[in-house]
């Protein structure tokens, strides 16, 4: 094995030994509500918590975010005062454009040391076999696209998708993440990054995006960035 095989296997290895004492059957579960379940909620989506996958705590202060404000910082650390089906009304979606041995810990590092970000940007991240992490509260303004965050939920999937595809189990556990979102919160939008700034990013990737009308049709909502209702 290469060091980045032996690094991704490692950290597979060790959220399958070490999330729950009955990690066998949580195997069976990892993607999707379950079926005894009449209507969704993310706890039946076994997503992998911050702590699980060694999550660092916010550094708001000193950060590109900042501490909020609606008059001398609109764009800081937002937590929402709202109930999220009043405010949440898109999903965008992205790759991460990296290497698949780099999770949800190095895309917070990143995050930190090369954005300045206050807090890994992103809401969800789905790995190749379709496991989720849990990235910023869902309740606190994401930092995934540019000058379009307030009310919208940033999902990741890991890989570069402008040169390899998403697996299918990445897309199924987007298109399950995504239902429950809608079901439990209103979301009336999907789109991908690129949609929002086009001719600034690749992200998703062209082997990404363009599965997304069809899988925002599948869920009965719109694709696009029409629901944006953020300033």
């Amino acid at each position: 094995m290469t060091t980045n095989q032996n690094i991704h296997f490692a950290r597979r290895y060790f959220l399958r030994w070490s999330l729950t004492a009955g990690s066998a059957a949580l195997l069976g579960t990892l993607v999707g509500c379950r079926q005894d379940h009449q209507t969704c909620s993310l706890d039946s989506l076994d997503i992998v918590p911050r702590a699980d996958w060694g999550a660092a705590e916010p550094k708001i202060e000193g950060s590109a975010e900042g501490v909020y404000d609606i008059t001398t910082n609109p764009e800081g650390w937002l937590v929402y005062n709202n109930p999220l089906e009043e405010v949440l009304t898109t999903i965008v979606v992205h790759h991460s454009a990296l290497p698949l041995s780099d999770g949800p810990r190095e895309i917070q590092q990143m995050h930190f040391e090369f954005k300045n970000y206050a807090d890994i940007g992103y809401h969800f991240v789905i790995d190749e076999v379709g496991i989720i992490y849990e990235g910023r509260p869902l309740n606190v303004r994401g930092a995934h696209t540019g000058g379009r965050n307030t009310g919208t939920v940033g999902v990741v999937l890991l890989g570069n998708f402008q040169v390899d595809k998403p697996t299918s189990e990445q897309i199924e556990t987007l298109r399950k993440l995504s239902s429950c979102l809608i079901e439990l919160y209103g979301i009336t939008h999907l789109a991908g990054h690129r949609s929002f700034q086009p001719g600034v990013t690749e992200c998703p990737g062209s082997n990404l995006e363009y599965q997304l009308p069809d899988l925002a049709t599948e869920l009965g909502i719109t694709f696009g960035t029409g629901g944006y209702q953020g300033q």
